[in-house]
């Protein structure tokens, strides 16, 4: 199942690679830091740098595995993958994938910045993660004062 007005790739097999790239342990996987909603919000604004490697990777997977990579086992998916490491796709998605897992909460992904709970990060900003609420005003004043 895909929509596609975001993505040309079945978010299935798209999830199901994110979810072995970065899978749940005692923190959450990928998908489940909200790193597809991510991918598929850059997507969606053409954000993304080598997207149709990655649709063509993809939907290559896809026909290698007759659209059940997502219900291959985790060692089969990952003995597919492993195979991978060196394709510009796969390489690209890893990236994005760690940037959407270690991402600023108000970026759209790492609710709660349950990865920086993970490797032990502190942000250094009273009002959170993400800083004080954006202000007009700072705005104004940068253009005047500049």
């Amino acid at each position: 199942m895909q929509d596609p007005n975001i993505c040309p790739f079945r978010l299935e097999t798209f999830r199901a690679i994110l979810d072995r790239i970065i899978p749940a342990d005692d923190f959450p996987s990928a998908t489940e830091n909200g790193v597809d909603r991510f991918i598929l919000d850059l997507c969606n604004v053409g954000l993304v740098a080598y997207q149709d490697d990655i649709s063509r990777g993809l939907a290559a997977l896809d026909e290698r595995t007759n659209d059940r990579f997502e219900h291959l086992s985790a060692s089969q998916q990952d003995e597919i993958l492993s195979g991978l490491d060196h394709e510009v796709w796969f390489q690209a998605l890893c990236e994005l994938a760690a940037e959407g897992y270690y991402a600023d909460p108000a970026n759209g992904a790492n609710p709660a910045a349950i990865s920086w709970e993970m490797i032990g990060y502190q942000p250094g900003l009273p009002e959170g993660p993400s800083g004080p609420e954006e202000n007009p005003q700072d705005a104004v004043r940068g253009r005047l004062w500049a």
